[in-house]
């Protein structure tokens, strides 16, 4: 890394999270979250003063947006991009956990502000220009309206054609999307704009049938990919940085609490170690363990002293 901060940008969607459900005291706890943004957290965390961390966004003009924008600057990251749209509200979400730690979601995000980052008053896709990493995920393309969308994709392009390394995790989520058809279309096309790909299995595999790892690798290095950590689960991620590399030993959870954000934090583990020299397998040696913290403990966002 150079002594100037790396610009990081993340794009997506912030929303408030309800979680811990306790029927017995009719009570749940009340939290911020968002896949993006729970990447930009933790590597805000791990790069500390060697990067400036801007969240891109869309939130409203009422008090949960307010809480949400207060939880990005107490975690350090640039909020300038973040627009308010007045009389918009940011998506809801809750988590149910079974005894096992998995989660299951619902979701109210039909109307969240997030939705028109790109539109009347919102951010502007200039906003992209002059970072040296952007992140963003399918869920960030899955809630804009499809003319946004395509320019994200085509200022990606744009961006990584500039030289700036693009990072990419499909996160697909099957109910934000009409059909697979469609989703499978756009990734296909934001893989051409992607340097870094940070796929899961799972996701894949519901897209691609049957598909090999060796088979995702060369559709991925077709569409111009330079990079894979592909998640997949307590084993430990695939990589390619070129070439198929050795799959690596990596150790057990000691506890499973709370699988969500995962992906997320292995995402920023990576992201993080790589942006500091770290080999690609160092990289996903420190993606996993950062993974296995948060999934130790209740919630997306590990407490800063955890």
């Amino acid at each position: 890394m150079s002594d100037s901060p790396l610009r990081i940008a993340c794009i997506g969607e912030t929303m408030i999270e309800l979680s811990g459900f306790d029927p017995g005291a009719g009570r749940l706890d009340v939290g911020v979250a968002g896949d993006t943004l729970n990447t930009a957290i933790y590597l805000g965390r791990a790069l500390g003063s060697r990067a400036e961390i801007r969240y891109l966004t869309a939130l409203g003009d009422d008090r949960f947006s307010d809480h949400i924008l207060a939880v990005m600057t107490r975690e350090g990251l640039v909020t300038d991009g973040v627009a308010r749209l007045p009389g918009r509200l940011p998506g809801l979400y809750a988590i149910s956990v079974d005894e096992r730690g998995e989660r299951s979601f619902a979701y109210w995000r039909n109307e969240s502000a997030a939705r028109d980052m790109f539109g009347p008053g919102g951010i502007g896709l200039d906003s992209l220009v002059g970072h040296d990493v952007l992140l963003l995920s399918g869920i960030t393309l899955a809630i804009l309206p499809p003319v946004h969308r395509e320019a994200l994709i085509a200022a990606c392009a744009a961006a990584k054609a500039a030289g700036c390394i693009v990072a990419f995790d499909t996160n697909y989520r099957p109910r934000l999307w009409p059909d697979e058809v469609t989703a499978r279309d756009v990734f296909d096309r934001m893989w051409r704009a992607t340097t870094v790909a940070l796929p899961s299995r799972d996701d894949e595999a519901r897209l691609h049938p049957g598909e090999s790892v060796e088979a995702l690798f060369a559709r991925l290095a077709a569409a111009g990919v330079r990079e894979i950590a592909l998640k997949d689960g307590p084993a430990g991620p695939h990589l390619w940085d070129g070439q198929a590399l050795p799959r690596d030993r990596y150790p057990p959870a000691p506890r499973v609490v709370d699988t969500t954000a995962a992906g997320d934090g292995f995402n920023a583990g990576y992201l993080a170690a790589r942006l500091q020299g770290a080999s690609v397998p160092q990289a996903a040696q420190a993606a996993h363990a950062l993974a296995l913290r948060i999934i130790g403990h209740k919630g997306a966002i590990l407490p800063a002293d955890a």
